[in-house]
């Protein structure tokens, strides 16, 4: 009974640690051209300003849950946009706005 449940717990662990590996390159690692594209837009909707607006700054974090870039434009003011995957490991990032 002991070894089989030593058995179980490997197991867990190993797939624990893949789930992780597999989250951290899909949400960390990997290319995010695509998803900053994404909140650049819809800052600059939210700014009201589109294609006119001057950026000043931005910055942001990237993380294993999500992704936070801050946008400073010209007289349109702050605004921090924060995308989140569906599904942690998988799935379309969905992007909300908020103005600082």
């Amino acid at each position: 009974m002991k070894a089989r449940l030593s058995w179980v717990f490997r197991i867990f662990t190993i797939l624990v640690l893949g789930v992780t590996i597999l989250t951290a390159y899909n949400n960390v690692f990997s290319d995010d051209t695509e998803v900053k594209a994404r909140a650049a837009d819809l800052a600059r909707r939210e700014a009201g300003c589109g294609d006119k607006c001057k950026l000043v700054n931005m910055r942001g974090s990237r993380g294993m849950i999500d992704e936070e870039i801050d946008y400073d434009f010209l007289d349109a003011g702050s605004f921090r946009v924060a995308c989140r995957r569906a599904n942690v490991v998988a799935g379309d990032y969905r992007c909300t706005v908020t103005k600082r």
